[in-house]
């Protein structure tokens, strides 16, 4: 069961004396009323309490570094190592101490999961500077990242399980800028933390702490993904970006349940989003000169990461067929779409000889392709929005088409005259589609 409404919660306890004095209710229902929501309000409270104790723990550590720093060139080696080791070993006694006495504490477990994360940084990297071990920044984030992750399923911490996404992000980078990059091994990074976030869907997908995870793993794997369509170089990144958002989108209707106010899940607002801002992007001719016919790698590294990409769009329409075998669509039918879509206007775009770097007659045709559909998906959103009697649908809807336009406007040779009717005309709908809602919702 998902985590209640808290302002309503908030509404309902305070409405409570008024209800036993007008009879409505007994004494002993709404203390029972009482008692059964004083668990569930403490939510909000416990995450705050979380993020205070993690940030004083981490002050607490750096100012202990910073003392010990201004004395490290005066200690002998052997020191030094026993210093390096002390924070890892005070935080593995906490540890302990909290699977032992406090193990049903979400706080002490998110508190002592990042002191222990730290300490196995700040232990590598004062025993490596002690003995002179040299090693690249991708070395020393990997060591530390692997060392981690077995925190986050023993403390069963979900901003360890974070802290371990940022950092498989942060061995990308610089695994890429010092050279040699393969992908392959950032997926694997990325799945170790999997079976952690399936058990706390299991255990409470409606909470802020499962989108909050969920969220992270969508950004870094988005990441990734960019990383690998540079390393593959097969042509297809249009299609693994589009199959990505695609894939999201669904998942964060199909399986995160809706707010009481029949709202998104945050997780399908941002990939929506990431839909409509790429649409716009692919309206332009210039986003089609570089695509032309698929090229596979022949080694197996690069085949495999075109491989990675090519399975997020047959991922998206699975999941898309998978929902309509179940008669429960639910989402936008043209943004599920739109991975089929970006693949036809791909294929377009390769149709015609192209000379290197230069434009042809395809690309035009593509980007038609992507004007009509943004068109489309705009006229969608707004109808979708106007059955369901939401303004951010309807609006958003709105804000795709006035993207359009606005794109069309400054790409083409229309006049200023022109542009400030289109202009006028899009303003209008916004105001009274929104005056529609307004009268439609105050009706009821």
């Amino acid at each position: 069961m998902g985590s209640p409404n808290q302002r309503g919660v908030r509404w309902l306890r305070a409405e409570l004396p008024a209800l036993v004095a007008s009879g409505t209710i007994s004494a002993e229902n709404a203390q029972a009323i009482e008692r059964y929501y004083e668990g569930k309000t403490s939510g909000s409270h416990k995450v705050g309490f979380i993020l205070l104790a993690t940030i004083g723990s981490i002050l607490v550590a750096a100012g202990i570094v910073l003392l010990i720093a201004h004395n490290w060139d005066d200690f002998s080696r052997p020191v030094r190592s026993v210093i390096a080791f002390l924070p890892l070993i005070a935080a593995q006694m906490l540890s302990v101490f909290v699977l032992m006495q406090r193990g049903e504490s979400k706080a002490w477990r998110e508190s002592a999961a990042i002191f222990d994360v730290a300490a196995v940084g700040t232990a590598i990297s004062l025993v490596s500077q002690t003995y002179q071990i040299h090693g690249s920044l991708a070395n020393f984030v990997l060591v530390w990242m692997l060392l981690s992750i077995p925190l986050v399923y023993l403390m069963r911490t979900t901003l360890g399980a974070i802290t371990y996404l940022i950092g498989t992000w942060v061995w990308l980078m610089a695994r890429d800028k010092a050279g040699g990059f393969d992908p392959i091994y950032f997926w694997l990074l990325l799945l170790l933390v999997v079976p952690y976030f399936a058990a706390l869907y299991r255990r409470d997908r409606g909470s802020g702490e499962t989108a909050g995870l969920a969220i992270v793993f969508a950004a870094v794997a988005a990441i990734g993904l960019g990383y690998t369509g540079d390393f593959a170089r097969a042509n297809i990144g249009i299609l693994a970006f589009a199959g990505f958002f695609a894939a999201v989108y669904i998942c964060g209707i199909e399986f995160f349940p809706a707010a009481n106010s029949g709202r998104l899940h945050l997780l399908a607002l941002l990939a929506g989003v990431a839909i409509g801002v790429m649409t716009i992007v692919l309206t332009f001719e210039e986003a089609w000169r570089h695509q032309g016919s698929l090229v596979w790698p022949a080694d197996f590294p690069h085949a495999m990461s075109a491989a990675i990409q090519l399975s997020f769009p047959i991922v998206a329409i699975a999941l898309a067929v998978w929902s309509f075998v179940r008669r429960r669509v639910q989402f936008s039918l043209l943004a599920a779409a739109f991975p089929v879509v970006a693949a036809l206007g791909w294929f377009l775009a390769g149709s015609c000889p192209r000379p290197t770097g230069s434009h042809t007659d395809c690309d035009l045709w593509a980007a038609i392709l992507l004007d009509v559909y943004a068109l489309g998906l705009g006229v969608e959103l707004i109808a979708r929005g106007l059955r369901a009697n939401s303004t951010a649908r309807t609006n958003f809807g709105l804000l795709i088409i006035a993207a359009l336009a606005l794109a069309r406007f400054f790409d083409s040779d229309l006049s200023f005259v022109t542009r400030a009717i289109g202009f006028i005309v899009i303003g209008v709908g916004f105001l009274l589609t929104n005056l529609l809602l307004f009268k439609k919702r105050t009706a009821v």
